[in-house]
């Protein structure tokens, strides 16, 4: 029930991390990395990276925060996903969600691979959904239908 709010982020807000060995780069909308921390402002930890791999085969190990899971989506290209040996493949606007504990490893499986990495903390708390509204319980669904409305959202 926050007042919203809008974040004019353009890409050159966001800093770059190069990874090591000349593997790639993270650009960082949200969340921390080596140090560096992305433009956006969130009410929870979140990470929001573009990972470019321009190189086929070269292992790259990202950390995210202990107790975050992650969605890894393939925008472009191909990566192998997950440990070495017990990889798994996944391929142009394929979807994975990693629950994980230590650092998340992907190698591209083909040259000039783009990948989103979206992770955060589990909220653990419950939802109740309706149209565009996401809230956690039917009485604050119904709050926020009504406000809506009666042209009072966001106010």
């Amino acid at each position: 029930m926050h007042k919203p709010r809008y974040q004019g982020i353009v890409s050159d807000d966001c800093p770059v991390v190069e990874l090591p060995g000349g593997a790639g780069t993270v650009k960082l909308i949200a969340g921390a990395l080596n140090g560096k921390s992305g433009a956006a402002k969130t009410f929870t930890p979140v990470e929001l990276w573009d990972v470019e791999l321009p190189t086929k085969g070269v292992p790259v190990e990202l950390d995210l925060p202990a107790g975050h899971n992650a969605v890894v989506f393939v925008r472009e290209g191909e990566i192998a996903l997950g440990a070495e040996g017990e990889e798994h493949t996944i391929g142009p606007q394929g979807v994975a969600l990693m629950e994980r504990d230590g650092s998340l490893r992907l190698v591209a499986a083909q040259k000039n691979t783009q990948v989103l990495i979206l992770g955060g903390e589990p909220l653990n708390e419950p939802i109740a959904a309706r149209g565009p509204f996401v809230m956690n319980t039917h009485g604050e669904l119904q709050q926020a239908m009504q406000d809506f409305m009666s042209g009072k959202m966001g106010r």
